[in-house]
């Protein structure tokens, strides 16, 4: 039986008489890479802040890897749990450096010339070693975006969860970011990513998972979803898209 990092069973979020999710089950298994799909105030993005407790659910359960967290101190689940967020969320009075070595120095996982070693090395591999001992106003967004996905990385994590990674960038920085998450996928990568890019989708997906009004109401394989829809809501979906 595969491994399933994550489950969520009835999950539910409110925001005052705003019913984002409604009940949503769902279980990701080890080495998947799900895209969620859905229209905009959908609850994609809450689907995902809530699996890593920055929104706390309202009701409902959210396992990982068997333990239950909804009841559990986040901070340690998260060293497993990556997150890159749609507008960066790099500290701005921080240099590259000290933002990629900040969280495993803190959380004790290495040492910081240690962390320190392994920042420069990542940093390397996407061309912005230069860029060490800049500050995040200095950066382009895609540059950003690219430091985000590699702070999330320093901490191994075992899954990473991408909010829309490529909204808030130019067309050019865009294909420098969907690069690297490619390179994370091809290295094993249990993912799931929010995300408008349909083409990516159609790439990198092993499942879509297309969510409306708080609920998932079609999953498939991406060959499945976009050439046999199986929902009249999806079919709408994919014309206005595609």
């Amino acid at each position: 039986m595969d491994e399933k990092i994550i489950r969520v069973k009835d999950l539910k979020k409110e925001f005052g008489e705003n019913k984002v999710l409604r009940g949503v089950n769902f279980e990701l298994g080890a080495g998947e890479r799900v895209v969620v799909l859905g229209p905009s105030g959908s609850g994609k993005s809450t689907f995902l802040r809530c699996i890593n407790r920055i929104e706390e659910p309202t009701a409902g359960e959210v396992y990982f890897s068997d333990t239950l967290i909804t009841d559990k101190n986040i901070q340690k689940i998260r060293q497993d749990i990556g997150m890159v967020f749609q507008h960066f969320n790099l500290i701005n009075n921080l240099t590259v450096m000290k933002n990629l070595t900040l969280a495993p120095v803190i959380l004790k996982l290495m040492n910081e010339e240690a962390a320190e070693k392994k920042a420069r090395g990542l940093l390397k591999h996407i061309d912005l070693l230069g860029k060490a001992e800049a500050y995040p106003a200095s950066l382009s967004g895609g540059q950003k975006q690219r430091i985000a996905i590699v702070r999330a990385m320093m901490l191994n994590p075992k899954v990473m969860l991408f909010d829309e990674p490529t909204s808030a960038l130019d067309p050019e920085s865009i294909g420098d970011v969907l690069s690297l998450i490619r390179e994370v996928a091809k290295a094993g990568m249990t993912m799931m990513i929010v995300t408008h890019e349909m083409n990516f989708a159609k790439e990198i997906a092993t499942r879509i998972v297309f969510v409306d009004e708080g609920r998932i109401i079609e999953e498939g394989t991406p060959k499945e979803f976009f050439e046999h829809p199986k929902t009249l809501r999806v079919k709408e979906f994919l014309e206005k898209v595609l």
